[in-house]
């Protein structure tokens, strides 16, 4: 944390190449947080260049006491996609504690061997879903929707929704098990 406190301040001073390394070091979760809200590829590349041009333009508010640059720029980055979804039609349909759940993790998820091999089990045993098992799981936590959000999207109610929900975690814990993922 002092180290980012000193890039900071480089920054602060004029020292473009403390930014890019703050850049460097926090982009990745960025683009992570933005793709699990469910942005697309190109929508999220440019919503992690917006975070980090609102972060450039108010450095001079970080306060290290207060948090650690990852918590400020995430502050950033969630008010930039809830900006953004507030622009679309279906916006009340994002569920943001859902997606802050990826800025809450110290590391990105997708940069580990191990996390790699879980992430290709979940799919696998997604894809073994009955087909509305499997759209509600992805409009939930792929989509990042409420589950009114699903409810709507799925045409169902929202009691069906949270019971569909609560099979489709059952069979996929038991298909996650099988594959040695969960105890």
């Amino acid at each position: 944390m002092a180290d980012e406190r000193e890039l900071v301040r480089l920054a602060l001073h004029g020292e473009r190449a403390a930014f890019e390394q703050l850049y460097a070091a926090h982009a990745r979760r960025v683009l992570a947080y933005l793709y699990r809200c469910g942005f697309a590829p190109a929508t999220a590349d440019d919503l992690v260049q917006e975070t980090f041009l609102r972060a450039y333009a108010s450095l001079e508010t970080f306060d290290g006491e207060r948090g650690g640059f990852s918590t400020w720029v995430g502050a950033i980055a969630r008010n930039a996609a809830r900006k953004h979804w507030a622009r679309r039609k279906d916006g009340e349909s994002f569920d943001p504690e859902l997606a802050e759940q990826v800025l809450a993790g110290g590391e990105d998820p997708a940069s580990t061997a191990g996390n790699n091999e879980e992430i290709s089990a979940v799919r696998a045993c997604v894809e073994t879903l009955p087909e509305e098992l499997r759209r509600i799981v992805r409009l939930r936590y792929v989509e990042g929707r409420t589950t009114r959000g699903v409810a709507a999207a799925a045409g169902l109610p929202e009691a069906t929704v949270r019971l569909r929900l609560e099979q489709a975690g059952e069979l996929l814990a038991r298909c996650l098990r099988s594959k040695g993922v969960l105890e």
